[in-house]
């Protein structure tokens, strides 16, 4: 498999919302704390809608909320399922301040813990890779089975009362769902399907072959952006013109649809062939679809047979989010095509997204932003229409009730 890897460690007025503009200009003394709620009806009306207030992008309070309510309870997407699918494979994962480890077994079964030892909290594996059949803490020597149970602790045998059963890895919830990898720290927190209806049908429609993908490239950026700025960034393409010329060559803009469905969206639009970015014969397949996946994973089926990408984006805090952009194909061996097509994201696409987001997260904090920006939602909900921003800001609302 040729594997490419890339890592660039290189902020409304509603009629019922009021905020302190002061805040708004991002002057806001440190004794002084913003009002985090928002209304019920946020956003509902699309077409009448302003963004969630600037200082929900940049305050640690907030994502500290979000933190708790959001990313403690919802099913978060890790990885592609290939990436572990033999025994002993593991892979690691950063979130919000928790390192996780996600493992298949020597029992086939795939887990995941907290990547952290239970003696005294040095961090387990790093990375990714094939693990022994025991995991060995770095610190102490204190081995775990694949399955988490402790394995041995050196001189427990002296040690009044030591409990093995409460030695074991700490277990994280996790499914396999549409050919992915999620997790949940909340242990109670109901399903995938639950929490995303009807997703996995439409995956499979739009990717029939996603259990087929083998990961070919990941781009690793450390992205100085709320993780909300980066959702907002797509969930509308009225930026695609302007921002995305290769893209926007491609896309058909007059046959592009965003529909919502609760926790996920579906961008779906028709594509012709470009030379600045999707070569594909006239009458292929030519259709485009773009899932987001509440709260922040992204996965773009392109009009090429075979090939899928995914933003998966793991927050660090209220300005910084770790983001990995991975590309597969079905194929092992690539295409001087599928090079090529790769160094375009590379060098051109994902550089022009990474550069938008930036540039917003220091604009939020300007005092000459307003604290809200209008969302350009039109009647006919057209390719360039913003409703799905205000869509994910509703529910992001919900997130901020008293």
């Amino acid at each position: 498999m040729s594997l490419y890897a890339v890592s660039v460690f290189p902020k409304c007025m509603t009629k019922n919302f009021t905020y302190n503009t002061k805040i708004a200009r991002g002057d806001i003394m440190s004794n002084q704390h913003p009002d985090f709620v928002l209304p019920k009806d946020f956003c509902a009306n699309p077409r009448e809608a302003y963004t969630i207030p600037a200082y929900f992008y940049t305050q640690q309070a907030a994502f500290e909320h979000e933190k708790e309510r959001v990313f403690t309870n919802s099913w978060i997407c890790m990885a592609h399922g290939s990436e572990v699918a033999q025994p002993n494979d593991y892979i690691t994962r950063e979130i919000i301040g928790e390192n996780i480890v996600i493992v298949r077994g020597r029992d086939s079964v795939l887990r995941a813990f907290y990547n952290v030892c239970p003696h005294r909290g040095h961090q387990l594996l790093s990375g990714e890779g094939k693990a022994k059949n025991v995991i060995t803490c770095p610190y102490h020597a204190w081995t775990f089975k694949l399955d988490g149970e402790l394995a041995h602790a050196r001189n427990c045998e002296n040690v009044t009362n030591f409990d093995k059963d409460r030695a074991t890895l700490f277990p994280v919830r996790l499914e396999e769902y549409a050919g992915f990898i999620f997790i949940n720290m909340n242990p109670d927190a109901e399903s995938v399907e639950q929490q995303l209806p009807g997703l996995q049908d439409k995956v499979f429609e739009a990717c029939p072959d996603v259990h087929e993908l083998k990961l070919a490239a990941r781009f690793t950026t450390r992205t100085p952006a709320n993780w909300k700025n980066i959702v907002d960034n797509y969930m509308e393409c009225y930026h695609c013109e302007p921002a995305h010329p290769g893209f926007a060559d491609s896309v058909q803009i007059d046959r592009y649809w965003h529909t919502m469905h609760g926790n996920w969206s579906l961008q779906f639009g028709y594509a012709k062939p470009s030379e600045k970015s999707f070569k594909f014969e006239e009458g292929e397949e030519s259709s485009f679809h773009g899932f987001w996946l509440w709260p922040c994973s992204m996965f773009n089926v392109p009009p090429l047979k075979g090939m899928m990408t995914v933003i998966y984006e793991f927050p660090v805090d209220a300005e910084t989010t770790l983001q990995n952009y991975d590309i597969y194909f079905t194929n092992e061996e690539l295409t001087e095509d599928q090079k090529a097509l790769i160094e375009w994201y590379r060098n051109v696409f994902r550089p022009e997204d990474l550069r938008l987001v930036e540039s917003v997260q220091k604009g939020l904090k300007s005092r000459g932003y307003r604290g809200q920006g209008r969302i350009m939602a039109d009647d006919k909900g057209s390719g360039i229409s913003e409703h799905g921003i205000a869509h994910f800001h509703n529910l992001v609302a919900k997130v901020f009730q008293e």
